[in-house]
């Protein structure tokens, strides 16, 4: 039962766009000095990234109640 469920949540989790827009998220902060980003340019990808997850959150939830 316990192998059902680590299937079942990891399988969700790789299929979901918040989590691949997160993880793209944290990378970027943890490589922009060797992808040679500046702190402005980085903040930027870091704000873009949480407009897309809180966008993606609001439209599961409207997706859920229908």
């Amino acid at each position: 039962m316990q192998n059902f469920l680590e299937k079942y949540i990891l399988g969700q989790m790789l299929r979901s766009k918040k989590f691949w827009y997160t993880i793209v998220g944290v990378l970027t902060q943890l490589l922009n000095e060797k992808l040679g980003l500046d702190p402005v340019q980085t903040e930027a990808i870091l704000y873009s990234i949480i407009a897309l997850v809180l966008g993606q959150g609001i439209a599961d939830v409207a997706k859920e109640k229908k």
